[in-house]
């Protein structure tokens, strides 16, 4: 019988010891989706030439990301102060952000050699006419019937 209640406290020492990210925290994969779209807003703040506006866009922007992910601002901070007590993990999660950045560029490097190559086309198809042929006449060349065709001295035009 004690052999059986020892077993029981050791499983349950082991299966409730297990490590994890405490659930009033954001989780890691929702926290990669927030840091990719609070870095996107960073990015564009950083553009904005006026302190003042640029602090209450950025204010407006973190409030519309805060309702997207329904979480708020002590949520957030409380979650980032986890992750950086936590950097192998805070790591993997910067991983996957920067793979959706990659993908991101891709994808808009993408749209953009599109919008260049039909810049290009509507242009050449706007400057047509110097690239037309039609405008040059066709000179006809006859061969002497009696005449080599290869030969560049036996033919009249």
């Amino acid at each position: 019988m004690k052999r059986f209640f020892v077993l029981i406290i050791s499983c349950m020492v082991l299966f409730a010891c297990k490590p994890g990210i405490p659930k009033e925290l954001i989780q890691p994969d929702k926290m990669e989706k927030v840091l990719f779209d609070v870095h996107v807003v960073d990015g564009y703040i950083t553009t904005i030439t006026g302190k003042d506006t640029a602090t209450r866009m950025a204010s407006s922007y973190y409030k519309g990301i805060y309702k997207k992910f329904d979480i708020d601002s002590a949520m957030y901070a409380k979650s980032m102060a986890y992750y950086y007590s936590h950097p192998e993990v805070l790591d993997k999660i910067y991983d996957n952000v920067t793979k959706q950045f990659t993908e991101e560029k891709r994808k808009n490097d993408a749209v953009v050699e599109d919008e260049d190559r039909r810049k290009r086309n509507k242009e050449l198809a706007k400057n047509k006419k110097y690239l037309s042929l039609e405008e040059y006449p066709v000179i006809p060349i006859n061969f002497a019937s009696n005449s080599n065709p290869f030969n560049v001295y036996s033919f009249s035009l």
